[in-house]
Parts: C-alpha cells; sequence; structure tokens
C-alpha cells in the first residue's frame, strides 16, 4: 500500500473514545503518588485565558453552581500534532461529560460527528461539528456547542489515536458483549487499523462476552454498518467507556500507574493541575449514568457539496431536552434568543422543520452496553 493509500485511510478511521475516564482514574492516583506533577506535565497544556471563552447567556446558577461540564474530543490525527491549535485534526468523537458536583454522577452525551450546527466563528456557517475542531482548534469547538446548546463549557480534554488502545491495553484488555452480526466489521475495521498504524492484534472470531485489547475495542467502537449506523456506533463508543471505568475500579496502582504513562503524552487540555487534582480526588466516588446522543431527533439529508448530515428536527425542541436530560432540576432554564435564532437558520437551509419527537428506537440500550 502506498503512503498516500495509508493516509486516506487513517483519515477514515474514526477515533473513539475520549478519556472521560481515563483523565479521572489516571489522575486519582496521580493524586496518590509522588510522580504526579511529572506525569501530568507530559501532557499537551493549552494556556489559553479561559475567560475569553464565549459560554451561552442562558446559563443558570444551577448549571454553574451544581454541575461540572466538560468537552472530549477524540481527534484522527495519528502523527504527533499540537492539539491545542487549529488545523492540527477534526473531532470524530465528540463527547458532553456532566458531571453533578454532589451526587458525583456522571452523564455522558455523544454530540454526532455529523451534526448540523452553527460555527462559532466570525463568519459563522451551518457545518457539520466534527468540522470546527480543524477550522478553529479545540476552543472553536467549545464555543459552537456553548453556542448551539446554550451550554458553558470552558474546558477540554482531546486525545490522539493511539492512547485508547495502549490505556485499554495497560488495563489488561475491556470486558465488551460482541454481537455475532458485528464481527464481520469489527475484523475489516481491524484489518485497515492494523494496516494504517502497524500495530500488530489478533481478529475476534467469536460472539459473546469477551476480553477485547486496544485494537480490537477500537474496532468494535468504530463499527458503523451494523444496526442503526452512526447512532447505534456512538452506543458502542459508550459500552466501552463503560467497560473501561469497570476494570480501571478493579485494577492495582501498578496498573494505573502504568495507564498514566502510557496514556498521558497523548492527552491536550486546558485543565489545570489543580483542577484535575480537585477532580481526581473524587474519583472513586463517581458513577456513570445515564447517556444518550444529540440530536435525539433528527433527520439526515444529503446537502450536496456539504455531504450527509444529521439536522436537527429542529434544535430548538432538542436543546429543551438536552437540558432536561443534563440538568433535570433546572427550573429557571429558558432557550435563550441564539439558539432560536439557529434553529431557525438551519431549518430555512435544510426544510427540516419537525417538531421534537423523542425517537427512542436510536438509543435504547442494546446488548452492546446493557450491561455496563
Amino acid at each position: 500500500m502506498s503512503k498516500m493509500q495509508k493516509k486516506r485511510k487513517g483519515k477514515r478511521i474514526a477515533i473513539i473514545l475520549v478519556l472521560e475516564l481515563l483523565i479521572f482514574i489516571g489522575l486519582i492516583i496521580a493524586y496518590f503518588v509522588f510522580f504526579a506533577n511529572k506525569t501530568m506535565d507530559k501532557m499537551q497544556i493549552d494556556t489559553t485565558d479561559k475567560k475569553e471563552i464565549d459560554v451561552s447567556d442562558a446559563v443558570t446558577e444551577v448549571m454553574e453552581d451544581k454541575y461540572t461540564t466538560i468537552a472530549l474530543f477524540g481527534l484522527d490525527t495519528r502523527d504527533k500534532v499540537d492539539m491545542t491549535k487549529k488545523g492540527s485534526a477534526h473531532s470524530d468523537a465528540i463527547i458532553i461529560a456532566s458531571i453533578n458536583n454532589e451526587s458525583k454522577e456522571v452523564k455522558l452525551v455523544s454530540v454526532y460527528r455529523d451534526a448540523f450546527l452553527e460555527t462559532a466563528t466570525d463568519n459563522p456557517s451551518n457545518i457539520k461539528v466534527t468540522e470546527t475542531y480543524m477550522l478553529g482548534g479545540p476552543i472553536c469547538s467549545i464555543e459552537t456547542l456553548n453556542k448551539n446548546m446554550d451550554l458553558n463549557i470552558t474546558d477540554y480534554v482531546s486525545v490522539d489515536f493511539k492512547a485508547l488502545s495502549n490505556a485499554i491495553d495497560a488495563l489488561g484488555g475491556v470486558t465488551i458483549n460482541v454481537k455475532e452480526k458485528e464481527l464481520n466489521n469489527l475484523n475489516n475495521n481491524l484489518e485497515e487499523q492494523v494496516e494504517v498504524t502497524g500495530i500488530p492484534s489478533q481478529g475476534v472470531w467469536s460472539s459473546g462476552e469477551q476480553v477485547l485489547n486496544g485494537m480490537q475495542a477500537i474496532a468494535y467502537a468504530r463499527i458503523r454498518k451494523v444496526g442503526n449506523n452512526d447512532f447505534e456506533r456512538t452506543q458502542r463508543q459508550r459500552a466501552v467507556v463503560s467497560a473501561m471505568i469497570a476494570k480501571a475500579k478493579e485494577s492495582d496502582l501498578s496498573t494505573i500507574k502504568k495507564v498514566i504513562e502510557e496514556v498521558f503524552p497523548l492527552i491536550a487540555t486546558n485543565m489545570t493541575k489543580t483542577q484535575m487534582l480537585k477532580l481526581a480526588s473524587d474519583m472513586f466516588d463517581y458513577s456513570l449514568g445515564d447517556n444518550t446522543g444529540f440530536p435525539l431527533s433528527h433527520t439526515t439529508p444529503n446537502l450536496g457539496s456539504k455531504g450527509s448530515v444529521v439536522v436537527p428536527a429542529d434544535l430548538l425542541s432538542n436543546v429543551k431536552h438536552l437540558h432536561s436530560f443534563l440538568f433535570p432540576e433546572d427550573t429557571e432554564y429558558a432557550p435563550s434568543s441564539e439558539v432560536e435564532r439557529i434553529s431557525a437558520s438551519i431549518s430555512n437551509e435544510t426544510g427540516v422543520y419537525d417538531e421534537f419527537t423523542e425517537d427512542k428506537s436510536t438509543e435504547e440500550p442494546t446488548a452492546t452496553n446493557s450491561g455496563n
């Protein structure tokens, strides 16, 4: 295979899981051991002033005081690049992690990479949200989420391709329930990954609950052509996150130390050491709560040069649902005029005006994640 062919294939590999789990698990251990500062210094640190990050005017006291919300990005890069800058990569996985500071419950929202949203740029346009990281870096992506969803995210964690595989291998693999109909696609993905990365791995030849290594777990989470396309793929992504949480909580200190040393050089973040250590101190109190995808109610038209996109039906209704999911006790929230405007703009461009209908068919637990 030529270098150009490998590059094209490499670009097609979806980077699956961001380190929602690992940043927490690793840091709690780092909190207790002498190499904490040295280890965290291995990460790429974004020193952008967080006060300059635009948040929604609709943010309430409940959102500010009771919750910590973090954006998590998985990037389609293979080479060592500065993940804090624009032009580094597309964000093929986008997860919003919302932590209830009192109960320590963590809710995850997978934002579909092809979600059609308005960019937070000087000249806004409606595009696939995956493109905003390449367009303006992590800050642009964060501000796009805030702008379209009435959120107040200022913290992020980004991770490159090898981090997930290395972390899972350091944990000794993760337990996943693989369906018979998923085997062919899993192994096709795995073959492509091995060809692109040069990292060897055996295939997965039987269905059922089993321990997958890092490359196998990535191939599993990348499956898109079985079930409901990208929507069921995000369920597989969350299944892998849940399995990593379960495995990490059972691991000893030496195992977690190995995870830290393998993964931290492959992470970029704008969180300070103080912030990370504060989160880490409560790590084993965290519990993974409900999870969903955004937009939950949607259509998937082809918009010519913009390609096949996931259009909220409509954005305003989806954002209302998002807030009731993330912040159920927040009775003060009302959608901003900005979200109303963007919702109308997207509808005008796409012709999608449908009101929100909660289509659970894309988000019901399946055999891939019901046990996690």
